[in-house]
């Protein structure tokens, strides 16, 4: 057993990674030839960053399990990989900008400070059912919020 853990690594550390239409698994897959990918795409995914690994695909052959990915084809993943390394940045410069402008908002709200003016006479707490007979005095309302639109 300790044999084929040291194979799987060593296999790793190379940068072989395989996939398999037939019986690959993306969400489960982790690249070997035991558990491979489904897609080209997600095995380039799982590497994150270049150098990119020797990607081994299913065999047309009959003789033959294994063959390198052709060139067309890591061509085409390539540009997939890219085009959706590019979309995770845009979304993570996104979110932090949006983290930032919330908590800068958040900082501003913190610094607004709600006093009674004590020159105008102490208002009347009052229902709303009850805020006709009032009219053009000064009361204080409560409520509660039941829809909350930001805009």
């Amino acid at each position: 057993m300790s044999e084929i853990i040291l194979e799987k690594t060593d296999r790793l550390s190379l940068g072989e990674v395989y996939v398999s239409d037939r019986e690959g698994c993306d969400s489960t897959g982790d690249g070997t030839q035991e558990k491979p990918f489904k897609t080209a795409l997600q095995a380039l995914m799982s590497t994150g960053k270049e150098p990119l690994p020797t990607i081994y695909v299913d065999s047309q052959k009959e003789n033959q399990r294994w063959e390198t990915i052709s060139k067309t084809q890591l061509k085409n993943v390539k540009k997939l990989w890219q085009r959706e390394q590019q979309k995770s940045e845009a979304r993570e410069k996104k979110e932090a900008e949006d983290f930032l402008r919330r908590e800068k908002n958040l900082e501003e709200a913190k610094k607004i400070i709600i006093k009674k003016d004590l020159s105008l006479p102490e208002p009347k707490c009052v229902k709303i059912c009850a805020l006709e007979a009032y009219r053009g005095e000064r009361v204080k309302v409560f409520g509660w919020v039941h829809r909350l639109r930001r805009q």
